[in-house]
């Protein structure tokens, strides 16, 4: 058992390792470019990729800035308005504990 697993991992890696070394030697024989040509254009379209990304996470951080700016601002109106209702509440009971107050007084 341990033997036909040993057997079948080594199968694999050889086979994996035969198709790697095929694939380079088919690729580098029907390569419309040599291997200078090549290398410049993996090289332009790296560059070309970055600055794709670059400018996609920039816009996407400034829709995200966006959206939280709008959030943070809502979050405050509403603690406005519970701090709003805090003190109107407060004032509610300062205002009914000095009635009473007076009518203790009387």
């Amino acid at each position: 058992m341990k033997q036909q697993k040993y057997n079948t991992l080594i199968a694999f890696l050889l086979g994996t390792a035969l198709g790697t070394i095929i694939g380079t030697l088919l690729a580098a024989l029907f390569t419309p470019y040599s291997g200078e040509e090549t290398r410049e254009r993996i090289k332009t379209q790296s560059v070309q990729l970055k600055d794709r990304v670059l400018a996609e996470s920039d816009e996407f951080s400034a829709r995200i800035r966006g959206v939280t700016d709008t959030w943070v601002a809502q979050l405050q109106d509403i603690a406005d308005d519970l701090v709003a209702q805090g003190k109107m509440t407060t004032d509610e009971a300062r205002n009914q504990i000095d009635a009473l107050l007076e009518k203790v007084r009387r």
